[in-house]
């Protein structure tokens, strides 16, 4: 039995000094489970050391939380260069709702559509408008982006292998941006180079708990027109190197204008509501050749999403802003609010 036992995504069991024997055992999910006689609390630390010698645990990532805020299907530039742009003023009311939240996400990954013609100009609007936000800021393409105009006005973006596909390592959770963008289609597009990248990715750390960002949801809605088709090749692609690993927490779209939740792949997929206009909820199918005057887009309220990582799993929270008035604060006049919903004091 060696001196130090190192994991790096595990269930854990913290025993008291005097506790002499352990058993290690593997989950489901392939996590490390410790387990002794003692009393314990079970967390996710992103990397343990446990000293048998001293009985002593590095405990700086132990249960340590996090806030991914998801933002979406923006179209800046929609009405043109030179005009007033709606999405712009959407997305600026969007980013003070999160600015002033009282605990800030530790980073906002943007899922696609950033601008609505692929122009430089609307890069730049983008970059702008997002200016007022302090914490980490990464994005993903969407069908409406363009990859040599968005490089032009974030030089420093480095594509692989002719793809904007990166992983984000800061954190107790990795997030995985991928690519679904083909220049000139609508649908998503998930290649053999690109399934490939993704699966050297997820091997580095089959054991760390991962999220995987995309702009395609490859999931079929129930909304004919805006729906994936599971015997699509690159839906097909994707699933199958999904599959294989149990370490993928969550997958986060957009695409679709609205907000989804289902899964796909043996895990959870949320789709968040557009910045810019939502499409409209019905279920009923759809004849492309035959216009039948249903509604297809909405003016609601711009949305976003805080994916909340509690050490364990991922909770979606889906929001739109403004979220409308205040009615009752915690105060001291409405302190019991809180107090009995907690059933503190019964």
């Amino acid at each position: 039995m060696p001196g130090v036992i190192k994991f790096t995504r595990q269930t854990y069991t913290m025993c008291y000094p005097n506790v002499k024997s352990y058993a290690l055992e593997k989950t489901k999910k392939n996590k490390a489970l410790v387990t002794s006689g003692g009393c314990a609390i079970n967390m996710y630390p992103s990397d343990l050391q446990y000293d048998l010698g001293t009985k002593s645990c590095d405990q700086r990532n132990m249960n340590r939380t996090m806030i991914i805020a998801q933002i979406s299907d923006l179209h800046i530039g929609h009405e043109g260069k030179g005009k007033t742009c709606k999405n712009t003023q959407r997305l600026k009311t969007v980013v003070r709702t999160l600015t002033e939240l009282r605990r800030k996400p530790d980073v906002l990954v943007i899922t696609g559509d950033l601008v609505e013609y692929g122009e430089v100009w609307a890069y730049e609007a983008l970059k702008e408008a997002l200016s007022p936000i302090e914490f980490p800021i990464h994005m993903a393409f969407g069908n409406h982006d363009n990859r040599e105009a968005f490089k032009k006005v974030y030089p420093d973006t480095r594509y692989t292998d002719g793809f904007f596909q990166y992983t984000l390592e800061d954190g107790p959770v990795r997030i995985i941006v991928l690519d679904t963008l083909e220049e000139g289609r609508h649908g998503g597009s998930f290649c053999e180079t690109r399934a490939l990248w993704l699966e050297r990715e997820l091997d580095k750390q089959p054991d760390r708990p991962t999220l995987i960002a995309l702009h395609h949801p490859p999931i079929k809605t129930g909304i004919g027109w805006l729906s994936a088709d599971p015997s699509d090749d690159w839906v097909k692609r994707l699933k199958h190197v999904i599959s294989k690993y149990d370490n993928v927490e969550h997958i986060m779209a957009g695409h679709i204008h609205r907000a989804i939740f289902k899964s796909f792949a043996k895990t959870s997929l949320s789709v968040t509501d557009a910045i810019a206009i939502q499409s409209k909820l019905e279920l009923a199918d759809i004849d492309p050749d035959i216009p039948d005057g249903r509604g297809l887009f909405v003016d609601s309220r711009p949305g976003f999403c805080l994916q909340y990582w509690d050490g364990e799993s991922f909770t979606t929270h889906s929001g739109q802003s403004p979220c409308g008035k205040t009615l009752i604060h915690f105060n001291e006049k409405h302190s019991h609010v809180v107090k009995h919903t907690m059933d503190i004091g019964l």
